[in-house]
């Protein structure tokens, strides 16, 4: 049991985080958005949904489909749709989180 408790305060501990986020390609990939305070788990998800909101500001645009693009160009329903846009933005994310450098990290 001290062991497992010893795992969860090494893994839970707060900490500041420099969130990067973006898509990748020619769209120039993660860019540092934010300082995060907490874990790394809750850091790397916040990274991954700062990514998703970039990814859905730019949806319908260059080349990113929209659900009404996929349902009418693959032909296919709503829920395959949304199956097909899924593995489609996961594909264009590009996040990841690096522990905070005051003197590195400057937004």
């Amino acid at each position: 049991m001290k062991k497992f408790k010893q795992f969860l305060n090494e893994n839970t501990q707060e900490e500041k985080w420099a969130i990067f986020a973006g898509l990748g390609g020619g769209f120039g990939g993660g860019q540092l958005l934010n300082i995060f305070d907490g874990n790394e788990d809750d850091a790397n998800q916040e990274a991954w949904q700062l990514s998703v909101q970039e990814y859905e500001q730019m949806e319908g645009l260059h080349g990113l489909r929209d659900l009404e693009e996929i349902m009418e160009e693959d032909e296919v329903d709503e829920i395959e749709a949304e199956d097909i846009r899924q593995e489609e933005m996961e594909i264009w994310l590009d996040y990841w989180v690096e522990p905070y450098d005051s003197e590195k990290h400057i937004i």
